[in-house]
């Protein structure tokens, strides 16, 4: 069987990804689409108004008046507030004022992704009059990703997935997130889901329904549904057949275009129009010039600014102050959205995020092959050969968060023979492994090569070259491809040790550290790290097994987060007043997980792209009717 490391696969995908050829493999991370914004002059400020005279602000604000009467106000604006560090991206581009033509609508939704289709059918369906502009041309247009996470879906409930409490999951979700999610995008999704997701397939066939599979379900044997306080789903819609996302997204637009909306492929937005405060248009940009489109509402459904390297340095300080350049920790991420929604709104007036931003399985160890994020059952330890962490706490995003805040010259995966039983027991989330579709088999097939390596015996055997296993890497039954790692062997602790070249106090806390956790396991309490009694499972019998590694971080699928907004998704002001007429949804809409991304549900990101895509659209359609 021929494996890939999850750095390799990053490498490759971010390649195809630039070519458009990889856009129907991710399984959990929303579309992204590029484009631009534009704001109006700004306010005078406090500081301003208290230097000068009453009557020299009445003056001042009087031509402000007579200005605003005369002009457009079409220029963009300078940097919002909320931002202590100016950089390049933040600067507005010129006014534009020739246009090749001019266009009239109610609404302009920028983005075709997930949460961009799914707003402009809604707004189609209540007769909203809506122009939807997509950068991409309409014959190279595919959408990223095939698998997303739902609740209680009608599809879901005839293959007998487990029914979802809202409020359970809401509860969850937020104890995921710190309490940081915008509690009310969160309800929306919990409460909205079944019925949305049965409205974005309904376009579907039986014979495109009967191509769903759904990871994680039926559920394997060890399959778990919590950790500890943590709960999990096997809920998922996954579209990895002939009738992909990319068909999916297409009957939908037809649905939106059959009610009046029109599509414009291969137009990039360029600013927002301001006035008076307001969103008055859109400025685009075609290949052979730009186009203004007047409007009273415009939705940034743009996705993340992964390929903005400045965007990427502004908002994850947090992450760059834990990377250790020897390791290879850098920022990437392998999206090509370059961020230009949110930068739109950022011109606009809009309010940045400043609490952490999420980026997608990045503000943890990267996994170097098969280990880390794929191992949880294991006992961890460290460069010095101790244990760090609850090693199964139930986010894979998550377990690794202390390994960011140590030496990461060596991490060392523990087991003994048992564990290929006790890999089996997990949790249905974004990457995890799965014992299905041959892959227990060809995990025991790896540790019997390994010993016969250790003892002699090994036989060469004829590799195939591509693994059969399905699901994809967003977490479906076949789980990540990985790179099989190098299995270390001892019939002994203390021939493992030694085969790992350990020596001195390294090797002594080695042993003592196994011996430790052993005792824990015995006794059903974890007293040293809190694992939860369920997954402590003892390496105390040989042969035994480590693999060896040093983790980095940094790489990112997506970013997942970049402006403030309310519950409706209208995008904030510097006083956190919503701007009329100007709304976020989908990767460039902030608050929807915490400090990181997580998967209570596999493909979790794009089933929120697709509910509050349409919740979205809801809000806008009552922002125009009561105008």
């Amino acid at each position: 069987m021929k494996h890939i490391s999850r750095r390799d696969f990053l490498k490759g995908a971010a390649a195809s990804a630039a070519g458009l050829a990889a856009a129907g493999i991710l399984g959990a991370c929303s579309s992204d689409t590029s484009v631009t914004g534009e704001t109006a002059a700004p306010d005078t400020t406090a500081a301003q108004t208290a230097a000068v005279t009453q009557a020299e602000t009445q003056a001042a604000t009087t031509q402000a008046a007579t200005q605003a009467e005369t002009q457009a106000k079409e220029t963009p604006a300078a940097p919002a507030a909320g931002n202590a560090d100016h950089t390049s991206w933040m600067t507005p581009p010129e006014e534009v004022t020739e246009f090749e033509a001019e266009y009239e609508t109610d609404v302009v939704i920028c983005g075709h992704g997930y949460a961009g289709i799914c707003s402009c059918r809604e707004l189609a369906e209540q007769g909203i009059k809506t122009i939807l502009i997509e950068k991409r041309p309409e014959e190279n247009y595919m959408a990223v990703g095939n698998e997303f996470g739902a609740l209680n879906a009608s599809i879901l409930k005839e293959r007998g997935v487990p029914y979802i409490d809202p409020v359970e999951f809401y509860q969850n979700w937020m104890l995921n997130s710190q309490n940081y999610a915008n509690q009310e995008l969160i309800m929306k999704f919990a409460q909205n889901s079944g019925e949305t997701t049965d409205w974005y397939l309904s376009e579907l066939t039986k014979e495109d329904l009967d191509t769903m599979t759904t990871a994680y379900f039926p559920e394997a044997e060890g399959q778990m549904r919590q950790v500890g306080m943590l709960k999990f789903w096997p809920s998922v819609c996954s579209f990895y057949g002939e009738c992909n996302q990319t068909r999916i997204q297409g009957l939908n637009r037809q649905v939106a275009t059959d009610h009046g909306a029109q599509v414009m492929f291969g137009t990039s937005a360029h600013y927002v129009i301001m006035e008076n405060g307001a969103v008055a248009g859109v400025v685009a940009q075609t290949e052979t010039g730009f186009i203004k489109i007047r409007c009273r509402a415009a939705i940034l459904a743009t996705g993340g600014f992964g390929a903005d390297a400045e965007m990427m340095e502004y908002f994850y300080q947090d992450l760059k102050g834990c990377f250790i350049e020897k390791n290879g920790d850098a920022l990437s991420c392998m999206m090509d959205s370059d961020g230009q929604g949110i930068k739109m709104a950022y011109w606009a007036g809009g309010h940045l995020e400043t609490w952490p931003v999420p980026g997608m399985n990045m503000k943890h160890y990267s996994p170097s092959a098969s280990v880390q994020a794929t191992m949880p059952q294991a006992l961890w330890l460290d460069h010095n050969g101790k244990r760090f962490c609850n090693e199964f706490y139930g986010t894979i995003e998550h377990r690794g968060r202390p390994s960011l805040f140590m030496n990461r010259d060596a991490f060392y995966v523990v087991f003994d023979s048992n564990f290929p039983d006790y890999r089996c027991h997990l949790v249905p989330q974004h990457g995890a492994w799965s014992p299905l579709n041959g892959n227990l088999e060809s995990f025991q097939k790896e540790l019997e090569d390994a010993y016969a390596k250790y003892k002699g015996t090994y036989a060469e055997e004829p590799v195939e070259e591509e693994s059969t296993a399905a699901g994809g890497p967003g977490g479906g039954p076949g789980g990540p491809m990985m790179m099989a790692p190098e299995y270390i062997v001892g019939d002994t602790i203390e021939e493992l040790a030694d085969n790992l070249g350990l020596t001195g106090a390294v090797r002594e806390n080695f042993i003592a550290a196994v011996a430790r956790y052993n005792e824990v396991c015995k006794a059903g309490v974890d007293t040293d790290f809190g694992r939860d009694a369920a997954v402590l499972f003892p390496v105390n019998e040989g042969p035994f097994y480590a693999v060896k590694t040093t983790p980095t971080i940094g790489s990112s699928m997506v970013t997942c987060g970049g402006l403030l907004t309310d519950g409706e998704q209208n995008v904030l002001d510097k006083d956190m007043n919503p701007i009329p007429g100007l709304y976020a949804s989908g990767n460039c809409c902030g608050r929807r997980f915490g400090s990181e991304y997580f998967t209570p549900i596999p493909g979790v990101s794009l089933g929120l792209a697709i509910v509050l895509g349409r919740e979205c659209g809801k809000s806008v359609a009552g922002f125009i009717k009561n105008a």
